[in-house]
């Protein structure tokens, strides 16, 4: 019996040392939902990054439950647009629908750069062999005041001809539209991506149209193409939760960066009525990889910002004015910040460094 008196009274100083140490711990902090809005309404793997990175699980680990906010038409615009009216928390837009929106007084801020070199391939008819000779030809842009058609003129300037060398021609809807309208002669070249790349090979259209420059990073400054925006006042109000995202889609970045199966696996899910299998999609992560694509650094390039900015001006006959003047007015680097000093700095592709220029952390 009093062994079992003893048993007993363990057992209860177990119970209220266990309950005091439960009263003193903090309360768990509840998972924070957090609406993103993707570039393009159909998944791609290439710009799905959202989607990417929720079938990788990357959401749950950072205490976010992401609502993929609405599929929108209309580009990047219509992304500012959406960050405006309060329809998206945060959404993937391009650098230069940033740039015109700030530029009529939009509130929006640039949280990270996801792609620090805006690599993609140049496509040109058969009858064509190198860009030189194409001279004078059309070249399919998704927008002429896009930042597709900036990376494609910075890239030929890279290569030592004028950036009017070409005619360009906007044609909408991505891959698919730029790849048909060469096959069918409309136009002479095309700014596809390394997935429409992989796509143009597998239905055999390389009898009638090939690669011309295969990496346009190579012949351009770091240039900050799609970036993730957000209010200027949300972020002020949730700025852990613009932490937690920006971890988020760094951690997806460099995994990417650092394993094809984290982007090949992912992609094969969201992607699977593609018609590419792992292997044509492990070599569309082999040309991302290679032309610098993934962001391990958040892509925020300060001394590489103001070339897209002048360039802004002069395609728009227009000049700096209070709302746009300086790389400054686009970037809330604030929850970067924060999560390279809890992250560190990476290694990224060799020859094509995603610099943070602007953190003090960087070699």
């Amino acid at each position: 019996m009093p062994g079992k008196f003893v048993r007993q009274r363990r057992v209860i100083a177990f119970l209220v040392a266990a309950a005091a140490l439960m009263a003193g711990a903090p309360a768990a902090h509840a998972a924070t939902k957090i609406k993103a809005t993707e570039l393009e309404p159909i998944p791609n793997p290439s710009l799905s990054y959202n989607l990417m990175a929720q079938t990788m699980g990357l959401f749950a680990k950072h205490n976010l439950v992401p609502e993929l906010g609405p599929n929108l038409q209309g580009g990047g615009p219509a992304r500012v647009q959406a960050v405006v009216t309060g329809a998206t928390d945060v959404a993937t837009s391009d650098i230069i629908a940033v740039m015109g929106g700030v530029y009529s007084g939009a509130k929006v801020k640039i949280l990270m750069v996801m792609t620090p070199y805006g690599d993609e391939e140049v496509w040109g008819t058969n009858r064509y062999k190198t860009m030189k000779s194409a001279e004078g030809q059309e070249w399919a842009v998704a927008s002429l005041g896009g930042a597709q058609r900036f990376n494609a003129q910075m890239a030929v300037e890279g290569m030592g001809l004028p950036a009017n060398a070409y005619r360009w021609i906007a044609i909408s809807g991505g891959d698919g539209p730029h790849v048909q309208a060469l096959v069918t002669g409309r136009v002479q070249l095309a700014s596809i991506s390394h997935i429409g790349a992989e796509l143009a090979i597998a239905k055999g259209y390389t009898s009638k149209i090939h690669v011309l420059m295969p990496h346009t990073a190579k012949y351009t400054p770091p240039v900050p193409r799609l970036v993730v925006i957000a209010g200027s006042e949300w972020i002020k109000k949730h700025e852990a939760v613009a932490t937690d995202y920006v971890e988020t889609m760094l951690q997806a970045s460099r995994d990417w960066e650092d394993n094809a199966n984290s982007w090949v696996k992912p992609a094969e899910k969201i992607f699977s009525k593609s018609g590419l299998d792992a292997k044509q999609l492990h070599t569309a992560w082999s040309e991302f990889r290679a032309g610098g694509y993934f962001s391990v650094h958040g892509g925020v390039n300060f001394a590489a910002t103001p070339k897209v900015l002048d360039l802004f001006f002069k395609l728009r006959h227009e000049n700096p004015n209070r709302y746009l003047s300086k790389t400054a007015d686009i970037y809330d680097t604030g929850p970067l910040r924060t999560a390279l000093n809890k992250m560190g700095i990476a290694k990224g592709t060799p020859g094509l460094p995603d610099n943070p220029d602007w953190y003090k952390g960087a070699k």
